[in-house]
């Protein structure tokens, strides 16, 4: 079978691998949709990491051959490709994504592949059959979906017209700007963003605002009666976009972080506008198999819709096309089929 694997040029190159073998509870699926994630991006640049792996794991499929109770040939299913053990400490006090066991990635190869294997623990936790109403495309968004409200849920936002920053404007921070539409319709909701394009796409897409990151701070601070935004969700990273996030964060307010930092990459800050005005930095990282159920349901009852960000199609082997084309910041979201 076709796969895209990495190499050591930091691109995805198309290979044969055999056909992996399923055991009990396991089951076989064939892609029909896996986008290309800023995470994936994020490993193609680390120069250590070894050529010949396969990534993806935004997968919509359709079950091909099961040995397990719950799947059979011909259904189709989202498979997410981590799940915590539900009975750690962690996975207890709601750090699920914190679990020992989540980091294990339940998909063989990746999900750049034409067939791939959903280990049982995947089938068990994370795997959920998918009603003939729902789009492969809008699927294909159930985990990053659920990574961005895991963060909007710790963020804690309180009151029906909360007012929040979301910082960059690329598929991340426009599926911010979705799922808190979703999720909380009286927002307001400010994307600070470079590009004047994607300042346009925010607008068109819900934003009440999108401006440049320069304007940001007085626009915020001038608008809301609490002095700043409630929230503030940085998907740029860096010191640039923290300092913004910190100087737009009203006192008490949270900063979650969003990103991936690239090598080392530090961040330093005054401790004392922190300190003083109890604003709180929060990390929030991977989607729990509890915000894949709740993204579902917004799918399902047409509260959300991410499909608009889908900029291309394009089949595994012009999956060196597709990175390209997101290095470039040519496309959004690139969805990759067999």
């Amino acid at each position: 079978m076709k796969v895209a694997r990495t190499t050591d040029g930091g691109s995805l190159e198309l290979a044969e691998v055999p056909e992996p073998p399923i055991k009990t509870g396991e089951a076989l699926i064939e892609l029909i949709y896996c986008g290309l994630c800023g995470t994936d991006l994020y490993k193609l640049g680390d120069a250590g990491r070894t050529p010949g792996e396969v990534l993806g794991h935004e997968v919509v499929g359709r079950v091909v051959e099961s040995r397990s109770t719950s799947l059979r040939a011909g259904d189709r299913v989202v498979a997410p490709h981590h799940a915590p053990c539900g009975d750690c400490r962690l996975c207890r006090s709601g750090a699920e994504t914190m679990c020992p066991r989540f980091a294990e990635n339940l998909l063989d190869p990746g999900g750049f592949s034409e067939r791939l294997r959903l280990k049982a623990r995947a089938v068990q936790r994370t795997v959920r059959k998918l009603d003939a109403g729902l789009a492969d495309e809008a699927a294909a968004f159930v985990e990053p979906a659920a990574c961005v409200l895991r963060g909007i849920e710790r963020a804690g936002l309180v009151g029906d017209t909360p007012e929040v920053v979301v910082i960059g404007a690329g598929s991340m921070g426009l599926l911010h700007l979705l799922v808190l539409r979703a999720s909380l319709p009286g927002a307001r909701i400010v994307i600070a963003e470079p590009d004047a394009g994607r300042r346009a796409t925010a607008r068109q897409l819900g934003a009440d605002a999108a401006v440049s990151p320069e304007a940001t701070a007085d626009l915020v601070n001038s608008a809301s009666p609490q002095t700043g935004a409630e929230a503030v969700f940085d998907t740029a990273g860096g010191q640039r976009a923290f300092d913004l996030a910190l100087e737009v964060t009203r006192p008490g307010g949270r900063v979650v972080l969003f990103a991936h930092a690239a090598g080392d990459t530090r961040v330093t800050f005054d401790i004392n506008a922190v300190f003083k005005s109890e604003r709180q930095v929060i990390g929030a990282y991977s989607g729990s198999p509890a915000e894949q159920t709740r993204v579902l349901e917004l799918l399902h009852d047409g509260a959300l819709d991410p499909t608009p960000l889908v900029t291309h199609r394009l089949p595994l082997d012009h999956a060196a096309e597709a990175v390209e084309l997101c290095r470039r910041r040519e496309a959004l979201k690139v969805l990759l089929h067999p």
